[in-house]
């Protein structure tokens, strides 16, 4: 799942021989098809891509609970850019790997200042633990846009703040830092996404991978800052189908087929 145009057009060209799904009578929403061959030779993955038609957590749940209903997935992987925080060492172009998502939205405002309920998702174990063990940087050679500056993007792992807000000022990253000190990153969809696997039926497994576009403060819209958006939107798609190229989930097995009598 992308919420962004741009964040699509780097995960669909990552993608070999895409193509875009017929559209359907009760679905509004447009999927691109991909079948990604793992680097074993053992055989291949279906994969759908779904572009969000907007960012944030509602538009993001109600997305994902239609994907869910219509392709039953095992996974659920949402793919973009994110805000990193800076004071953990994360830097333009770095990857986040999301151990668990903790959303921030739900709060109650006193009189002497607004009180965060925080509501809590772990990742997928399986994915966690296969994305911890993509071993070296042979991923980063899918890397296709240039980076702005020298050096190969870092991976950073550990929780990720979501909620509605474009966070683009250092004091509310220290306030959420206070309650979540090794909070990595921030983003808007996670939340959603994560809350309407786990409350369908059939409960697809969440993961999430973000690029870091920006460092969630005062220079979010600097130039030097917007040079690296195609770059780490790259970033995180070319790591999400390196992932799936080396086989981090068993292949179903296939039912015998039936004769008819």
């Amino acid at each position: 799942m992308t919420a962004l145009p741009e964040e699509r057009d780097a995960l669909l060209g990552q993608l070999p021989d895409y193509a875009r799904v017929p559209p359907q009578r009760d679905d509004i929403y447009v999927y691109f098809s991909a079948d990604v061959a793992t680097t074993d030779g053992a055989g291949h993955y279906r994969t759908m891509v779904m572009p969000l038609l907007g960012m944030g957590r509602v538009n993001a749940a109600t997305a994902t609970a239609e994907a869910v209903k219509r392709w039953r997935p095992r996974h659920v992987i949402l793919v973009g850019i994110a805000g990193g925080i800076g004071a953990r060492n994360v830097g333009l172009g770095d990857l986040l790997i999301s151990e668990q998502v903790v959303d921030y939205e739900l709060q109650k405002i006193t009189a002497t200042g607004i009180e965060v309920r925080w509501s809590v998702h772990k990742a997928s174990r399986r994915l966690y633990a296969a994305a911890l063990n993509v071993i070296g940087d042979a991923w980063t050679k899918r890397i296709a846009v240039k980076k702005p500056n020298e050096g190969l993007p870092r991976i950073h792992v550990g929780p990720i703040a979501s909620g509605d807000k474009v966070v683009a000022v250092q004091s509310v990253l220290d306030e959420y830092r206070n309650v979540w000190p090794a909070l990595v990153g921030v983003e808007m969809e996670a939340a959603g996404v994560a809350s309407a696997c786990f409350a369908s039926a059939a409960q697809p497994e969440f993961f999430m991978v973000r690029g870091v576009s920006d460092l969630a403060d005062e220079m979010k819209n600097a130039p030097v800052t917007e040079s690296f958006r195609r770059y780490a939107c790259d970033v995180a798609a070319a790591y999400v189908v390196e992932l799936i190229r080396n086989r981090p989930v068993p292949f179903l097995k296939r039912e015998p087929a039936h004769s008819e009598r």
